[in-house]
Formats: structure tokens, C-alpha cells, sequence
């Protein structure tokens, strides 16, 4: 069941962009929920970050003024550090 009042910012067709933009608007204190059609753990294919509907215009702005890397993506999402890919 989805949080009453609350507004789709973006939606995702995987797991990892969309938890990058969770992240972007949690280090933000801006309320957010992630919402997918995940029957069990990694078999989702649309996800959608949810914000409280009277802090959606805030929400975009912190989106489009975030021009996110796929590297940064990868770190937001996992914490791993793109330079740290390979290495023992």
C-alpha cells in the first residue's frame, strides 16, 4: 500500500537508479519512499520514488540540479568506489 498524499518524483526500470535518487533525497532530510513491483527480491522491473506531494517541487529540483555519473550512481546505490572495481 502506498503512503497517502505522496507524489511519483521519477520512476526506474531498475533497483539501483532508483535507490541512487533514495539516497540523493535522504542526504537531503527530504521524506521519500521507494516503491516497486518486486514479487521477491531482484525479480522488479519498475521502481518509483515516492515524496510527500506538498515537497515535490523541492524533490525535482534536487534531481535536476544533480547531474549524477554512472560511477556516482554505482556509489550512492552500493558504496563501492568506481576506482576500487578490480582491485584485491
Amino acid at each position: 500500500m502506498l503512503p497517502k498524499d505522496w507524489s511519483v518524483v521519477a520512476t526506474f526500470g531498475d533497483r539501483i537508479g532508483a535507490q541512487a535518487l533514495f539516497g540523493l533525497l535522504e542526504s537531503e532530510n527530504l521524506p521519500c519512499y521507494l516503491a516497486s513491483n518486486e514479487p521477491v527480491p531482484g525479480l522488479g522491473s519498475e521502481f518509483a520514488i515516492l515524496v510527500p506531494t506538498e515537497l515535490l517541487a523541492r524533490a525535482r529540483r534536487i534531481r535536476e540540479q544533480s547531474a549524477v555519473s554512472e560511477e556516482e550512481l554505482t556509489f550512492l546505490a552500493t558504496g563501492e568506489s568506481p576506482d576500487a572495481a578490480g582491485k584485491p
